[in-house]
């Protein structure tokens, strides 16, 4: 249930746009709050502590089947860091208030937590393909 939990509450905060996909919204942008934090944590960390959440809430699996993902040895390594985050952005958005407005609106989110840099193609600013429905 840990992970269920502690990644459906990063995800409250951080998937705003449903033309992009949420796992990817939930890499890029819990990287970003994880760096403004001071956790470390890599997008291969991200994606699996996504795959262990959904495994969960899709009923897909008990126990043996996450090993899959991410060896048993290194489940509570990963949670802490997560568990940081999102204390530490909650914390965050109670005692400053110009961090709390990261998280005002989806406008909000998207300006400050953007899911991947803009590209100039063609003529055309485009958003980071990580993020899109494609990717």
């Amino acid at each position: 249930m840990q992970w269920f939990l502690v990644v459906s509450g990063l995800e409250a905060l951080i998937n705003v746009e449903e033309e992009k996909v949420p796992k990817w919204q939930f890499r890029v942008r819990v990287r970003q709050l994880a760096e403004k934090l001071g956790v470390a944590l890599v997008d291969d960390d991200l994606l699996k502590a996504y795959d262990l959440r959904s495994k969960i809430a899709h009923g897909d699996g008990f126990l043996s089947h996450w090993e899959t993902i991410l060896p048993e040895t290194e489940h509570r390594g990963l949670y802490e860091k997560l568990g940081s985050v999102l204390r530490g952005t909650v914390r965050n958005c109670l005692l400053d208030e110009n961090f709390g407005d990261f998280f005002r609106d989806d406008n909000a989110v998207k300006k400050r937590l953007p899911c991947g840099p803009k590209t100039k193609k063609r003529g055309r600013t485009q958003a980071d393909p990580d993020c899109s429905l494609a990717s």
